[in-house]
């Protein structure tokens, strides 16, 4: 073979193989995407299935109870309610007629269900708490079982353990009172009904609830910070259930292996808060001075947090306050105060 024919044979055999490492190349490289493609796809879920939780605090579709209910059950959980005595046949009937059929949808178009509604009343731990006018009063007529140790004997017959708990209720029957005005009959209600009835509702639930179980309450930034017209003790009952929860956290962990945390809510205009009497001002506040002041916060928002701190994805979290208000939390200053308006000349 001539030397120019043995060239042209090594260019050939080059070429043939240059041509077989790029188809190779090619190869890979779509490989490459198809595996970026499918990690794209990837989600991390909210799953929820196969656990139990039970709401408390739920009296219609407006607040944040209904909405974490709803973002539960989204997840895949089953949802029990206990429901304010005096509350539960408007509740029922509102329901049973269809008044929160809309409300109810879920994404796949189901409507939500309750696997059951139970009465109860969060600031009596057994019937010997209860005054006899209470007893005697005829909103509660027609009941039984209605106090935390009875409902949580009843949850315990009818469902077994339990995976989470929600605490969503309060009341202060003198919030519209001063500080300095308010009874002492006033502010131990308050703390009664919006602290230490999730203090008695984990004890009596607490032994119902599988390792790794989650217990979730609401607060307010009244707990930390001077709201003004936010009296009667409620901002002191804000503040005893922030510590409550830290201890709780503490003691429900190392007895029961559960976690336990609170959401500090951003203003809302439910009809429990609109009794507060100034709502809307205070909507209108966060929404001139949040970092994040596109639009108010909805329900869902916080719904949503509850099921994510109730999930195995917030497995590491327990004895926190989550903020979850737009940011206004880390506001020091009001940017619409007019002592910051420059004087005229």
């Amino acid at each position: 073979m001539s030397s120019a024919m043995a060239s042209h044979s090594i260019a050939a055999n080059v070429l043939r193989a240059g041509a077989r490492v790029s188809r190779r190349a090619t190869a890979n490289k779509a490989t490459r995407l198809t595996v970026r493609a499918a990690a794209s796809e990837r989600t991390l879920p909210i799953d929820l299935r196969g656990k139990k939780a039970f709401v408390a605090g739920v009296a219609d579709d407006q607040g944040f109870g209904w909405a974490i209910s709803k973002c539960l059950q989204e997840a895949g959980a089953e949802v029990i309610l206990g429901t304010w005595v005096p509350a539960l046949n408007i509740f029922e009937t509102s329901l049973r007629r269809g008044k929160f059929d809309e409300s109810r949808k879920l994404s796949d178009g189901s409507l939500m269900e309750f696997a059951k509604v139970y009465p109860m009343d969060a600031v009596y731990d057994t019937m010997d708490d209860v005054p006899e006018d209470v007893l005697a009063n005829k909103r509660y007529a027609g009941n039984e079982k209605w106090t935390v140790s009875e409902c949580a004997a009843e949850v315990e017959k009818d469902f077994g353990k339990i995976d989470i708990l929600v605490h969503s209720l309060a009341n202060g029957p003198e919030v519209m009172k001063p500080l300095l005005e308010t009874s002492r009959n006033g502010y131990l209600a308050a703390m009664s009904a919006s602290s230490y009835s999730n203090v008695s509702m984990l004890q009596r639930f607490g032994p119902l609830m599988n390792p790794g179980g989650a217990c979730i309450s609401l607060t307010y930034l009244a707990s930390e910070r001077i709201i003004p017209g936010y009296g009667g003790g409620m901002s002191s009952a804000k503040a005893a259930l922030e510590s409550d929860t830290q201890v709780l956290a503490y003691e429900a962990g190392r007895k029961w292996g559960i976690r336990v945390n609170t959401i500090s809510a951003g203003p809302l205009g439910s009809r429990a808060a609109k009794a507060i009497g100034f709502i809307d001002d205070m909507i209108n506040y966060s929404m001139s001075n949040a970092p994040l002041n596109e639009k108010p916060l909805t329900a869902m928002e916080i719904g949503q947090t509850a099921a994510f701190l109730c999930s195995p994805l917030a497995s590491g979290i327990t004895g926190s306050t989550v903020y979850v208000d737009n940011g206004l939390n880390a506001m020091g200053l009001a940017g619409d105060s007019k002592s910051l308006e420059k004087a005229t000349e």
